[in-house]
C-alpha cells in the first residue's frame, strides 16, 4: 500500500501548494498555475508569489497586472475574480466557502469573491465568502470584510468599517520580480 500510494499522481490543491508555489522563477510558476487552470488576462504581467496556498486554483482567475503577496490564502471552490492592478498584500486571505453556525448538520455556504480594479487588500486582511470590492477600494491591513465594499472607499477593523472615502486612481501596476 505504501509503494502504490507514493507513486500516485498528486491531486491538483497538493500539487499547487507542495509544488508549484515553490517554483522560483516568477514566469515558470505563472505558466504552471495556468496548466492547472488558474485563468490569467494575461500570464506575463500577472503575479503569485512564492507560498500562496490554494484551493480550487481552476476557478481563479486574475486581470493582467495583478498580484498577489507571500504565503496570501486563496480559497477559490466558489470562484475567486480578481481584475487587473489588483495588488493582495502578503497574508491576506480570500474565503468562498464557510460553515453555517446555527445548523445542527455543520453545513457550508459557498459565495463568490470579486476584487475589483485598482483595490489594495492589505497585510492579513480577510476577505469572507461573497464580498465584492469595489474598484479603487482599500482594505486596510488586518480587517475582517464581511460585506461589500464600495468603490474607493477605505475599510479598516473587524469587522470592517468605512473610515473615509479614497480619491479616484488610475495607476497600473508594474511589479513582477523573476525570483518572488
Amino acid at each position: 500500500m505504501g509503494l502504490a500510494r507514493a507513486a500516485a499522481i498528486p491531486d491538483p490543491d497538493y500539487a499547487l501548494n507542495h509544488l508549484v508555489n515553490r517554483i522560483p522563477l516568477a514566469g515558470m510558476r505563472m505558466r504552471t498555475y495556468a496548466a492547472f487552470g488558474v485563468k490569467f488576462d494575461e500570464v506575463s504581467s500577472a503575479q503569485i508569489s512564492l507560498g500562496v496556498e490554494m484551493w480550487a486554483g481552476w476557478r481563479l482567475s486574475m486581470g493582467a497586472r495583478s498580484a498577489i503577496g507571500q504565503r496570501c490564502y486563496i480559497d477559490a471552490r466558489a470562484g475567486v475574480r480578481i481584475e487587473s492592478d489588483v495588488s493582495l498584500a502578503r497574508e491576506a486571505a480570500l474565503l468562498t466557502a464557510t460553515h453555517i453556525a446555527d445548523d445542527p448538520e455543520f453545513g457550508t455556504k459557498l459565495a463568490r469573491v470579486h476584487l475589483e480594479q485598482r483595490c489594495w487588500i492589505g497585510m492579513r486582511a480577510l476577505v469572507m465568502p461573497g464580498v465584492h470590492v469595489g474598484e479603487g477600494a482599500v482594505v486596510a491591513a488586518g480587517a475582517v470584510v464581511t460585506a461589500d465594499v464600495e468603490p474607493y472607499t477605505i475599510v479598516a477593523g473587524v469587522p470592517a468599517k468605512v473610515r473615509k472615502r479614497r480619491e479616484p486612481v488610475s495607476y497600473r501596476l508594474d511589479w513582477r520580480p523573476n525570483w518572488y
